[in-house]
């Protein structure tokens, strides 16, 4: 049977839908091309280099230890780890830029003990210092210490103290600066015996424990860094440390908790960091690379040389510690009335 032809009106119907159905084509090709992609997945994470971000200048503790992290995240990651300083008002600048980040795992920070005292002395960062940012690990910690020179009559830290009872407020103690570690760790042992010395802020560097070794001075409070090689030298003696138990590297060397303050604990510490809302997937594969960098016997041995050592933590352990390190120094400021100078 022969098949009928189609006829004029059957092909006009047809032509006239063609060019709608090229339309709707063209609209879904260009809604598949304007589609935002699909978010990255946490186990894609990390496919471009990461920024480490702390606040003080080069060459410093905080920078040394930084880039001995930044090496081993970037091993364990398979991605370089870039470190950004961006010095300024404690370390508030860096935590500033850090807080405003994206969550992505791709900025994080290399967050210092002062970050848990600047909040309490600059009055307008633009910051929550606890809940603006996600603790993966504190990554090192160390003592600071209390000397005098190797000539003074004092040979304990109660000898120091039943001295400086007898003088209130005469005897002269050199720290690195308003709102350091070294200057809060003698506010708080002064706030804790009654005690008082007559403080004397030096620049940073080695410039108040050799106001001691000089006799500008009696006592200097400083970090292990800052007085090795003068303690090396018989130049210093070391009366005390400020952590709870005896310093491994000085173990001679007796805590202030055994001596005049039981219960004191003061540390210099720094912690990884990132944005509030960092996904936990990533902040696991961070602890997992960091701790496992920190195990390693090279660069346990090279925070031994700057005067630290390794302090893995978990993420939880970490919040609640910077949580407390923060109320803690923000009463001492303000019970002390504690200012920046003008």
């Amino acid at each position: 049977m022969t098949r009928p032809l189609l006829n004029s009106s059957c092909l006009g119907t047809r032509a006239r839908a063609l060019p709608v159905v090229l339309m709707l084509l063209a609209v879904l090709l260009a809604l598949a091309v304007s589609a935002p992609a699909p978010a990255a997945q946490p186990g894609q994470w990390p496919e471009k280099p990461l920024r480490l971000i702390h606040g003080f200048v080069p060459g410093g503790n905080v920078d040394i230890t930084a880039r001995i992290m930044a090496q081993a995240l970037a091993e364990g990651l398979g991605q370089p780890v870039i470190v950004d300083t961006r010095p300024g008002a404690g370390g508030a600048v860096a935590a500033g830029i850090v807080a405003r980040a994206q969550p992505d795992g791709y900025t994080l920070f290399a967050m210092a003990s002062g970050h848990s005292i600047s909040h309490a002395l600059y009055k307008s960062v633009p910051y929550d210092p606890v809940d603006d940012f996600t603790m993966v690990s504190l990554v090192t910690s160390f003592p600071f210490v209390i000397a005098v020179a190797a000539n003074h009559p004092a040979k304990t830290l109660a000898d120091l103290m039943k001295m400086a009872r007898a003088e209130q407020g005469r005897v002269n103690l050199a720290h690195a600066g308003i709102g350091t570690g070294m200057h809060m760790t003698a506010v708080l042992l002064q706030s804790r015996t009654g005690v008082r010395f007559n403080e004397i802020a030096y620049k940073g560097g080695n410039a108040a424990p050799l106001a001691a070794v000089q006799g500008e001075v009696a006592v200097v409070f400083d970090t292990p860094a800052g007085m090795e090689a003068l303690v090396q030298a018989g130049k210093l003696r070391p009366l005390a440390v400020s952590f709870p138990q005896r310093w491994q590297n000085w173990p001679d060397v007796p805590t202030v908790a055994e001596t005049v303050s039981p219960g004191f604990d003061v540390r210099g510490w720094l912690a990884l960091a990132g944005p509030r809302g960092l996904p936990r997937p990533i902040v696991d594969r961070l602890v997992q690379v960091l701790h496992a960098g920190l195990a390693r016997p090279e660069i346990i041995e090279r925070f031994r040389q700057i005067g630290s050592g390794a302090n893995p933590t978990q993420p939880a352990q970490t919040q609640k510690f910077l949580a407390a390190e923060v109320a803690r120094w923000r009463s001492v400021v303000r019970e002390e009335k504690i200012a920046l100078p003008d």
